[in-house]
C-alpha cells in the first residue's frame, strides 16, 4: 500500500485563464513531462518516474477533506471558492510541497506548507 501525500492551496478568487497559464508554467519548470485535461483543471507531471497531479476543485466538492485545514487557517468556505490539490506518492512529498508553495505565492492563495497523508 502506497502513502499518498497532498498539499492544498486555498484560492481567494475563482480559477481563470490567467491562473491556467501560471499552473502550466510552474509545472513545466519542474523538468518533467506535463499533460493537462482539455478543460485545464487537471494536470499530470511525470518526473523521475513519479507522477504528481494538480487538480482544481470547487471548495464545496472537497470540503470534507479540508474542513479542518480551513479551520486551522481561520478561513470560511465563503472566503475560498476553489482549492488546488497537489498529490503524489510519499516519495515526492517535497516536490508536492514546493509546487504548492509556488502556486500559492504566484496565485495569491493560502497554503499551510504541510503535507496531508491518507
Amino acid at each position: 500500500m502506497s502513502i499518498i501525500t497532498a498539499s492544498r492551496v486555498f484560492l481567494k478568487q475563482a480559477f481563470g485563464d490567467s491562473e491556467t497559464s501560471t499552473v502550466a508554467r510552474i509545472l513545466e519548470d519542474q523538468e518533467g513531462e506535463v499533460s493537462s485535461s482539455p478543460e485545464d483543471r487537471h494536470w499530470k507531471l511525470n518526473k523521475n518516474q513519479l507522477i504528481i497531479t494538480v487538480d482544481i476543485q470547487p471548495t464545496e466538492n472537497v470540503l470534507f477533506e479540508c474542513h479542518e485545514e480551513l479551520q486551522e487557517l481561520g478561513l470560511q468556505i465563503e472566503d475560498v471558492p476553489e482549492v488546488i490539490i497537489v498529490e503524489g506518492l510519499a516519495e515526492c512529498s517535497d516536490s508536492c510541497r514546493l509546487i504548492a508553495e509556488r502556486l500559492a505565492a504566484d496565485l495569491g492563495g493560502i497554503t499551510r506548507g504541510a503535507e496531508q497523508c491518507s
